[in-house]
């Protein structure tokens, strides 16, 4: 079995950050009835609505130069007019990721950074998370 390529990563985190309670992602079904007021997760960058909302996105960088080394980037916003909306997303994320190991091909998740975004116009703050992850071995995965 090859390592997890990008995209069966990304999805992979996004069904892991859909665990959690409010928290929606559902690709592709137009049917699909969301909860009350939920966190929809979306692959890649935000869409303009709902006001609550994660991005996921897989990137590498520079020094990176292992197969079984990826980032990704979380993207999170807030509320409208909640000054603290993203961070108490963050934080439920930071809670589903921070550590988690041997789920789906994963050895490893750990967070790396986090910076305030701002607020978007209609007043909902953002913020992006970046955490490491390492994947299992070839071995391990067989």
């Amino acid at each position: 079995m090859p390592p997890l390529d990008d995209r069966t990563l990304t999805i992979l985190i996004c069904s892991i950050l859909g665990e959690i309670p409010g928290w929606d992602w559902n690709p592709g079904d137009p049917d699909y009835v969301y909860s009350s007021d939920p966190v929809i997760i979306f692959y890649g960058a935000l869409g303009t609505t709902p006001d609550t909302a994660v991005g996921v996105r897989v990137y590498a960088a520079g020094q990176d130069l292992d197969v079984a080394w990826r980032r990704v980037q979380i993207r999170v916003r807030g509320a409208q007019g909640r000054p603290d909306g993203a961070d108490v997303l963050a934080a439920l994320a930071f809670a589903a990721l921070q550590g988690l190991s041997r789920v789906g091909g994963i050895s490893g998740i750990s967070r790396l950074s986090i910076a305030p975004a701002g607020a978007d116009d209609n007043r909902r703050e953002e913020r992006t998370e970046n955490y490491l992850i390492i994947l299992d071995n070839l071995e391990a995965l067989t």
